[in-house]
């Protein structure tokens, strides 16, 4: 692997964000009230942007992920501070970029570069873990959920149990490093003790990761079974938290809900706000949380950034909003 870094790591100041609040008078935008430091005792939660495509190009995925935070940050920080939302619990710490993203690159060299982008991951929110924040994690491909989960499982000190909502189980072999193969390397190598992917296709998942799911005990439900009864799937949730004490890491891949410009596109799917009844009941258990991934979102048009960047602002709204 080469030693010059292809990936790095972007602070955003409290000065970076004003310009991009709406501001009114007689209402505080979210913008303008976040916390200003991560470390300060009220701050619970610490948001990260990820702007990289590399990880589903690498499995032959759709590009695009790369724009998710930004279609995301404004929507977000022009909501309004209020009641429902402490926005001093909140700080954005910045953002994981790419650079070189453009760069022509073979299949190979990509696996090996998400390979790199591991390393930057787990290094960046293990030790806000450690500190006892709780990241958001906002963009770029699914390959991200196999760093957090080893930052998770080492904060932990024992492997971690996985929540996900997802059409994939991303359980593709162990064949270098891309967006398909997070959790069956985590689970491979001893990060993931227990894995519960909720709303998977059919059509969407070989046979060989079907097996994979039954040799490990991998918790899964399919969303076919949700479309003949729509409340299966709250139920399912439900029975699922209240099984267990333990902590929860937390995904939420984009490519479910339907019509999401993402890096798996499907005109099938949950709606937004079966998604984001999945945050809400998440956190409103009693379990602890390591993080909260939402990967996956690819907008490469302006009409695709406002509808991805809506959802996403949402979806942190429910996340903060429910526990505070």
């Amino acid at each position: 692997m080469s030693s010059t870094p292809h990936f790095i790591f972007r602070a955003i100041t409290p000065a970076e964000l004003l310009p991009l609040v709406h501001r009114r008078d007689g209402e505080t935008k979210l913008g303008e009230a976040l916390a200003a430091d991560w470390r300060d005792p009220e701050c619970r939660y610490v948001l990260l942007g990820i702007r990289e495509d590399i990880g589903p190009r690498a499995n032959n995925g759709l590009g695009g992920a790369r724009n998710a935070f930004d279609a995301f940050l404004p929507n977000f920080l022009n909501m309004q501070a209020n009641r429902f939302f402490p926005a001093g619990a909140l700080h954005i710490l910045g953002t994981i970029d790419h650079p070189d993203a453009d760069t022509p690159l073979d299949q190979a060299t990509m696996r090996e570069r998400v390979a790199e982008l591991d390393e930057l991951v787990q290094a960046v929110v293990q030790p806000l873990m450690e500190a006892g924040k709780l990241p958001i994690v906002i963009g770029g491909g699914h390959n991200n959920a196999y760093p957090l989960i080893k930052a998770a499982a080492a904060v932990q000190g024992s492997p971690v149990d996985v929540i996900n909502l997802d059409p994939h189980a991303d359980c593709r072999p162990l064949e270098g490093r891309h967006s398909g193969n997070s959790f069956s390397y985590a689970i491979t190598e001893g990060h993931l003790r227990s894995y519960a992917v909720f709303g998977l296709h059919r059509a969407r998942n070989s046979e060989a990761i079907l097996q994979f799911l039954d040799r490990h005990n991998v918790h899964h439900t399919f969303f076919a079974e949700y479309m003949l009864e729509p409340g299966l799937f709250q139920r399912d949730v439900d029975s699922f938290l209240g099984k267990e004490a333990t902590p929860l890491c937390v995904e939420l891949d984009m490519d479910v809900i339907r019509h999401m410009p993402s890096s798996a596109f499907s005109p099938s799917g949950m709606v937004l706000e079966d998604a984001r009844a999945y945050l809400r009941k998440v956190m409103a258990s009693p379990r602890h949380v390591h993080y909260v991934h939402l990967p996956e979102a690819a907008p490469n048009t302006p009409s695709q950034g406002r509808i991805v960047g809506k959802a996403l602002a949402f979806l942190v709204h429910d996340v903060v909003s429910v526990r505070g």
